[in-house]
């Protein structure tokens, strides 16, 4: 097994749809690798454009059990939505308050290709919704109260800058300077539909 390398905010293919799994493309090798990324970086969720992999294939847990999920697709919600702050492995050192449907139903395929269903609320519902968006080129900060995007104490920005309110602007300058400083195909902005 191995870990794999988390793109970071600004990475473009963050902000592409992916392509949907077929089952002769199973790889054990690619969901353990994911599993263990996922848990190395001390996550509940990671896309496979998280690694840098433009398929439909996510892995996750509720801190109980492991999902391992391929061409997921929410397929009904509840009217209910809470806001929550969220985080994220591929924007490192921020978070915000983002509103997210308490109960979700998603239908996807599972390791051994069988057609499932999923009926979950809570944490397990916030990772799916979060994960889902990834592979849809969505982040968290698109669909957050972007007035609570707040550093954390994390040493992705200098001491001065932690529990601080920040702005895209000022991620974006220091993404690109922290992350992408020899890349000229960034791509910060949501996809448009």
């Amino acid at each position: 097994m191995a870990i794999l390398q988390v793109i970071k905010y600004g990475h473009p293919t963050l902000r592409k749809v992916a392509e949907p799994y077929t089952k002769d493309e199973l790889d054990d090798k690619f969901i353990e690798d994911m599993l263990e990324t996922m848990y190395k970086e001390d996550g509940v969720g990671l896309a496979a454009t998280q690694v840098n992999v433009q398929k439909q294939m996510l892995v996750c847990s509720d801190r109980e059990n492991e999902y391992i999920l391929f061409n997921p697709k929410i397929i009904a919600t509840s009217e209910q939505r809470k806001f929550e702050f969220e985080g994220c492995l591929s924007l490192p050192g921020l978070q915000a308050s983002v509103p997210r449907f308490e109960k979700v139903i998603v239908t996807a395929r599972d390791i051994n290709w069988d057609e499932i269903e999923i009926k979950v609320k809570g944490l397990l519902a916030v990772v799916l919704q979060h994960e889902i968006d990834h592979l849809n080129g969505i982040l968290y900060i698109d669909r957050a109260d972007i007035n609570t995007l707040t550093w954390t104490d994390s040493p992705v920005v200098d001491e001065q800058l932690r529990q601080k309110q920040t702005t895209l602007e000022e991620v974006q300058r220091i993404f690109t300077k922290k992350y992408h400083a020899k890349s000229d195909n960034l791509a910060f902005d949501k996809i448009s539909t």
